[in-house]
């Protein structure tokens, strides 16, 4: 995993933390309903979470660096006239 990436404001902070979930919450749903009845373990299910969790992790990390950032002026975003 590459190092850490720092947040410009709290609202680039609040969606990098939360921007994991609906992916890792959408693999365990494939999991589980892949796996419905099988009667897995506490101990079994924590390590397919924290492979999924891995999964994801990865997942996000490549979709995050394939984006690019326009830069944006000292005066803020350019917004469109009417």
């Amino acid at each position: 995993m590459a190092g850490k990436i720092t947040a410009k404001d709290q609202w680039a902070e609040k969606y990098l933390r939360e921007s994991v979930w609906m992916p890792f919450g959408s693999l365990c749903n494939l999991f589980g309903q892949s796996n419905q009845g099988q009667g897995l373990t506490k101990e079994a299910l924590k390590e397919v979470a924290e492979v999924i969790f891995g999964c994801v992790m990865d997942f996000t990390e490549k979709a995050f660096s394939r984006t690019q950032r326009e830069s944006v002026s000292d005066e803020g975003p350019e917004l469109p006239m009417k």
